[in-house]
């Protein structure tokens, strides 16, 4: 019965089970005395998004411009429009850190609205294509 199993697990893909081979690739035993190597500490979340960047209009834009891409077209226009924040906003801050985070906001804005620019020169060149393509094919 086992050699029918590893026939059938081999037709499949799987590799023979051979006992000297698992032997071979054992780790070697650990070490009992002493210190262990620390490990290193991690953060909570190490994934791209967790940085400290705000959540502007732009990015949402951007995002909903894949669904109704003229959200594209006003995520461009944000590149040519000033931020200008409401007299009540962070009111409970400094002047200085309000200035550094309306910059941060600022340098994410542009990095989305250049995002929704590039989404929205890819789509029209990809209608150019297709237009002349079935121009050319038909003619």
């Amino acid at each position: 019965m086992q050699l029918q199993d590893d026939r059938l697990a081999e037709f499949f893909g799987a590799k023979p089970h051979r006992a000297r081979a698992l032997q071979r690739h054992t780790p070697p035993p650990y070490s009992r005395e002493g210190e262990f190597e620390k490990l290193p500490a991690y953060n909570a979340c190490p994934c791209p998004s967790s940085d400290d960047e705000p959540i502007t209009l732009a990015r949402y834009l951007f995002v909903y411009g894949f669904f109704f891409p003229v959200f594209w077209i006003v995520g461009v226009a944000i590149i040519f429009s000033p931020l200008r924040p409401t007299p009540e906003w962070e009111v409970g801050k400094s002047e200085e850190e309000r200035q550094r985070l309306l910059a941060a906001m600022r340098v994410s804005e542009l990095k989305w609205a250049k995002r929704s620019l590039y989404a929205l020169v890819s789509l029209l060149v990809i209608i150019i294509v297709l237009v002349a393509t079935f121009v050319s094919s038909r003619g």
